[in-house]
């Protein structure tokens, strides 16, 4: 056979496959509209309004005209659902545009309203928006801007005052390293124009009344939420216990301790502290079997209605109470859209839960929120989801099967339950470990025995208890609810810290390059959504992805946007760190990119640099490196060095080396990533070219100036990384 009939044998095989799977081509939608999304994302600069526009009307012509050739009408038609989700994200990103602070400024007098008041572990974080904010050279003024009160500052406080306090404000910092976690952008999409840190006292001032029926809504929810929370610290003593039971109702997570967060993430527990889907299924699950085994003691009423769809809608409405009360982040508005379409679906009398539904859900997500598709909480959990549909697609004839088989005793139901723990754990740890390692640069080693240890608690101690508390409230008895749910809190919190502490419970690992996880991605998706046999290519595709993941060569050197900050790799592979005090974010950062954890050794013992007061050389392998600490330093060694940095304006030519980067092109990029291979040209990538021209991105500085990395000073929000403790909440891996 030759290679043309090989080729045309392989495509008429592939396509008999194709249309055997023709049930399953709708759930590729939300696939190909995440793909616009993505392309969206990374553009390297901000696209024209009308391309996508022109791509949707553009696809489909062509659907219209190839309506009888199957292969190329699938083709024209996951064109346009790609160009529908980017220009849903483009419409998304103009739609939020706010001022963005371009400058520090210092010790400010700023007024404004309470929009939402967040409890940390010391002191409070308040965003306020209704701004009065006198600026002169600081740029545009800001709408919205997030406030950090250390505790000595910290008052009685509602969201809807209105307060005057004195704060340093800064512009919504940059990625620390290319590839890092994005903070500026995460910001863009909350309306947040600047954070910073108060200066002294905060006072109360006289404020107008909300305007609005959906402003005064908004306040009330965010006094009713602050005021439960405070109600359930106060009536939960220990030391978290009453933040993390506050944190399962509320969604207030600033209070959890750090100790107890940490154990929760080295534990493989963190998707706990997340309102999620693992919560709303037990609260529907919950109020389903509570509902329907009342109405089921009624036979009058159960002989006669549709008791089900009535238990359906009445965990539907007590969803949409527990969305409001959490605070509808993202991560729990996509748990209640997906648990919502399974409820809708026991009233509309169709399957319950299937991948047509999830995909619906994601679907809507994408739509809703374009922007939570680069986030770690929308891939990981909906990660998890398709893989766990999947798996018990594949698994529920052999389960059926073995429950008709004879001699099933007692022990039947709970080999069935521990058996579903380890079963989900498995499948979804697998599916979302690599979004894990992408996202935190750390994988949860023994989150298969932690929970099949919590989750049990969880179920059935921890979440019943609350919704007992809830409706025990309203008659003000709620405090035996919220003690019992404090008990079963410290029972998971006793099995984070447990297993947490075994040998090798969580290993650090080093970046892994985007093109890595989205191979992986596409695999797994080629893997869970179709049926029949060719479904296991999608493993290949897994397979490529963790071997780009094993090839990638991490940067060889890297200097902060300053130059007083840089880190270079060690013969032995270790990243060791300049010992100049520098930014201390960009400084944790980068060794938790190396996969090096909170190691950050300093390279004063590496042989291989030699320092003096006027600055430090670096022989690498190939290469001569020239870290200037003073300009006088760059006569001499531009002769015999072929990399110089120099963190001052350079204005005398350096035509040996190959490569120099001076205070201004430094600060124009941000920190800079080098990789020195061998007699090559040295490649460099900043935080500038891989954020490119986009709305959130850093500006050049002939166009905004220089945007400074100060060291953060106590109670700052610069240098803090709110995806891990606040705004992006971590591992999400629960359905």
């Amino acid at each position: 056979m030759g290679f043309d009939e090989a080729v045309r044998a392989l495509a008429g095989r592939l396509g008999a496959e194709l249309l055997a799977e023709r049930e399953r081509w709708v759930l590729w939608l939300p696939v190909a509209v995440g793909s616009g999304v993505a392309v969206y994302f990374a553009l390297p600069v901000e696209p024209a309004r009308w391309i996508g526009p022109a791509v949707i009307l553009a696809a489909a012509s062509a659907a219209l005209a190839l309506r009888r050739r199957l292969p190329l009408l699938m083709l024209a038609l996951g064109v346009g659902a790609a160009a529908l989700g980017f220009t849903d994200a483009t419409e998304r990103t103009r739609a939020v545009a706010a001022p963005v602070l371009e400058r520090p400024a210092v010790a400010v007098a700023l007024e404004g309203r309470i929009l939402s008041i967040e409890p940390l572990d010391a002191g409070q974080r308040i965003t306020l928006d209704r701004l009065a904010l006198p600026l002169r050279d600081a740029g545009p003024r800001p709408t919205r801007v997030r406030v950090r009160l250390p505790a000595r500052a910290a008052a009685e406080l509602d969201p809807g005052e209105r307060v005057a306090l004195r704060a340093t404000l800064l512009p919504p910092p940059a990625p620390a390293a290319p590839g890092a976690y994005d903070f500026a952008r995460q910001a863009w999409f909350l309306g947040i124009g600047a954070v910073g840190y108060s200066l002294g006292e905060i006072r109360q001032v006289d404020a107008p009344p909300p305007s609005g029926w959906s402003d005064r809504i908004g306040i009330a929810i965010a006094r009713a939420r602050r005021a439960l929370t405070q109600r359930i610290v106060a009536a939960i003593p220990g030391d978290g216990a009453g933040a993390v039971a506050a944190d399962l109702v509320t969604g207030e997570r600033g209070a959890v301790p750090p100790k107890i967060l940490q154990s929760y993430r080295d534990a493989g527990l963190a998707h706990i502290l997340v309102i999620a889907g693992m919560h709303m299924s037990m609260v529907a699950g919950l109020v389903f079997v509570a509902v329907r085994g009342l109405l089921a003691g009624i036979p009058w009423i159960a002989l006669r209605y549709p008791i089900k769809k009535w238990t359906a809608a009445a965990a539907l409405l007590v969803m949409a109470g527990y969305l409001v009360i959490s605070g509808a982040s993202v991560p729990t508005q996509r748990a209640f859209v997906m648990n919502a379409i399974v409820l809708l679906a026991v009233l509309l009398d169709r399957e319950a839960i299937s991948l047509r539904t999830i995909s619906w859900a994601a679907l809507a997500v994408l739509l809703f929120e374009p922007d939570s598709l680069v986030g770690p909480s929308f891939q990981m959990s909906f990660a998890a989801v398709y893989a766990l549909i999947a798996a018990y697609e594949a698994a529920t004839p052999r389960l059926a099967a073995w429950r008709r088989g004879e001699g099933l005793g007692w022990w039947t139901m709970p080999a069935l339950y521990l058996g579903g723990i380890m079963l989900t754990t498995l499948v979804a740890g697998g599916a979302t470990a690599f979004f894990t390692v992408y996202h935190f640069d750390r994988y949860a080693t023994y989150a298969l025995l932690g929970n099949i240890l919590a989750v049990p608690v969880v179920g059935f101690w921890v979440m019943p208890a609350a919704l007992l508390a809830m409706l025990l409230l309203p008659f003000g008895l709620d405090g035996w609810g919220w003690w019992l749910m404090g008990k079963g809190i410290a029972l998971v919190d006793a099995i984070a810290a447990m297993t947490s502490h075994l040998p090798g419970a969580a290993i650090d690992m080093p970046s892994m390059p985007p093109a890595a996880l989205i191979v992986f991605a596409l695999g797994g998706l080629w893997l869970c959504l179709w049926r029949r046999k060719w479904r296991r290519l999608g493993l290949a595709g897994m397979a490529a992805g963790l071997l780009l993941y094993a090839l990638h060569a991490p940067p060889d050197l890297l200097i902060d946007g300053t130059g007083r900050l840089a880190a270079l790799r060690a013969t032995d592979g270790l990243l060791v760190f300049s010992p100049e005090r520098g930014d201390r974010r960009a400084r944790e950062t980068w060794a938790q990119m190396a996969g090096q954890g909170t190691a950050m050794p300093t390279w004063s013992d590496d042989s291989a640099v030699r320092c003096d007061a006027q600055g430090c050389i670096w022989h690498a392998p190939g290469h001569m490196v020239a870290l200037e600490r003073l300009p006088e330093a760059s006569i001499e060694d531009c002769r015999a060095a072929d990399v110089v940095i120099v963190p001052v304006p350079m204005f005398a030519p350096c035509p040996t080396a190959r490569l120099v980067l001076d205070g201004l092109a430094l600060r124009r990029g941000g920190t800079h990533e080098i990789w020195l291979d061998g007699e090559e040209q040295p490649r460099v990538l900043t935080v500038a070219e891989w954020q490119g021209a986009r709305p959130w991105s850093v500006r050049p500085l002939s166009r905004r100036g220089a945007r400074p990395s100060p060291e953060p000073q106590a109670g700052s929000d610069a240098g803090e990384e709110p995806s891990s403790d606040a705004e992006a909440p971590p591992d999400d891996p629960e359905p």
